[in-house]
């Protein structure tokens, strides 16, 4: 028997951001265990969510996984950028963000947020003093104030109006908006790399060894 999924409300999302500065490669595409760090993420999400999409622009890049891929409808700003059309496509009030460069989550952080008991819009976790903005819960209420910020500083760029990058910053976004800030490090679950990413081609080697 199939185990049940713990949330149908909330899409699952993957955000590829794809080629890394500092490794010269699409970091999604790097193999873990014999399968790309992508699927792994992929796999993570399937036992807490029904609804799993691909954030990215390279959406060709991913047709092996059997999940929908979608594009940024206002490209060039970032992770605002790829979680702005997810709460577009999105059949869900919340989506929740996971980057794919992330090797070891786990479902039980997943699921203790989704748990958690808040009236923000967005809930983020933060465990030895850093706060994790591209992993957590966004509701669609959002999504308005993002687009008008979206819109706003794409209108700009196309008139060669010089663009602040605080403007459309995520992070700024989200001390805009508000957020559920939730202390993770004491909870059983909590490992020191929990929300270690690759960067480098040494982080890539660290991943291997820990994994395998």
């Amino acid at each position: 028997m199939n185990k049940k999924k713990i949330e149908s409300n909330i899409t699952g999302v993957i955000l590829s951001g794809g080629k890394s500065s500092r490794m010269d490669f699409n970091k999604s595409l790097l193999k873990i265990d014999n399968i790309f760090l992508i699927e792994h993420i992929y796999n993570i999400l399937s036992s807490s969510f029904d609804k799993i999409i691909i954030s990215t622009n390279e959406p060709k890049l991913y047709s092996f996984i059997n999940v929908e891929k979608i594009e940024d409808l206002i490209k060039g700003f970032g992770p605002l950028s790829g979680i702005h059309s997810a709460l577009t496509y999105a059949k869900t009030d919340k989506i929740f963000v996971v980057p794919c460069d992330m090797p070891f989550i786990i479902p039980d952080i997943i699921n203790y947020l989704i748990k958690f008991d808040t009236t923000e819009e967005i809930v983020l976790p933060i465990a030895e003093g850093r706060i994790q903005y591209l992993f957590g819960i966004y509701s669609k209420r959002i999504l308005n104030l993002a687009e008008q910020i979206l819109r706003a500083n794409h209108e700009a760029k196309l008139n060669n109006r010089d663009i602040k990058k605080s403007a459309v910053s995520l992070w700024n976004f989200i001390e805009r908006v508000g957020a559920e800030i939730v202390d993770v490090e004491e909870k059983i679950f909590y490992m020191k790399d929990l929300f270690f990413n690759i960067n480098t081609p040494k982080d890539w080697e660290y991943a291997i060894e820990k994994i395998i």
